[in-house]
């Protein structure tokens, strides 16, 4: 400990500050993205590298010798999405996030207000909620709004004559980030025949996030949640208001039952799921 306080200097501690820094602000940027949740399971397959290095596992060692061989290549395929994306989003915005939440009421009721006025006149929508995997790849690929939650601006967008209608709205901490987003279509190929591509994508974007989705149907004027893979249709608007509050404010980490193989099973009934 002496010797390497004697070899300490201002350089030394400017060096490791500057790794610090660089290293905390990886973390925000991966912080609530599939990529923390991939980097957490090669950081255990780099533990057991360590272990194996140390107790005396041979073949586990040889094999995780092969495998740090080409741990830099592995890493860039995993995430070469999220390098690129991550790489787009510095010097762009501060990464500090803003205090607005989708916690407020009366953001739940525009947004309630918004769906019951789509459905009454058979105007499709699709309104993705953020929960705690952050959506902004989605939102790049869209027209950025960053504008307060109404009704008004809600049906303006889905308006038949709007440029963006076709597309899905994204909701960010409050706030509409960005319209005619293009999200990922699911993989199902048992769906029912009646669902399109809109379905289709609410499908998608909820088996790949936690987001919770407010889907409009065109065809029949109804209203349904999406959530992990599966779609509920609700009632009125008090069912809607409700559920939004369960999953977005009461219950922030509900899980949904387990998925059908057909992704056609529905929630169980709002009021019964409560009582249980």
């Amino acid at each position: 400990m002496k010797e390497i306080f004697e070899h300490f200097s201002w350089w030394s501690a400017l060096d490791i500050f500057l790794i610090a820094v660089v290293i905390y602000y990886i973390l925000l940027l991966v912080k609530g993205t599939r990529t923390a949740q991939m980097l957490s399971g090669v950081l255990m397959v780099v533990g057991v590298f360590l272990v194996s290095s140390v107790v005396p596992l041979t073949t586990v060692n040889w094999v995780m010798n092969k495998f740090y061989s080409s741990i830099i290549l592995i890493l860039v395929v995993l995430f070469q999405d999220d390098v690129r994306h991550a790489l787009r989003k510095i010097g762009k915005k501060s990464l500090i996030s803003g205090a607005d939440h989708i916690s407020s009421h009366h953001i739940l009721d525009e947004i309630t207000r918004a769906a019951s006025a789509l459905a009454s006149r058979k105007i499709g929508a699709l309104i993705v909620l953020e929960r705690s995997i952050i959506l902004s790849r989605y939102v790049d690929v869209g027209t950025l709004i960053d504008a307060r939650i109404s009704r008004e601006i809600l049906l303006s967008i889905f308006h038949t004559s709007s440029p963006v209608h076709d597309g899905a709205v994204i909701i960010q901490q409050g706030r509409i980030s960005a319209a005619g987003c293009f999200l990922p279509l699911t993989r199902e190929e048992q769906l029912t025949r009646d669902w399109g591509t809109r379905h289709r994508a609410a499908i998608g974007i909820t088996q790949e996030t936690d987001a919770v989705v407010i889907l409009v149907s065109e065809e029949k004027g109804a209203v349904s949640i999406v959530f992990e893979g599966k779609i509920k249709p609700l009632k009125d608007k008090d069912e809607i208001r409700k559920i939004l509050q369960r999953y977005l404010v009461e219950e922030p980490r509900y899980a949904a039952p387990e998925k059908s193989s057909a992704g056609k099973k529905l929630f169980n009934k709002h009021k019964s799921s409560r009582k249980a």
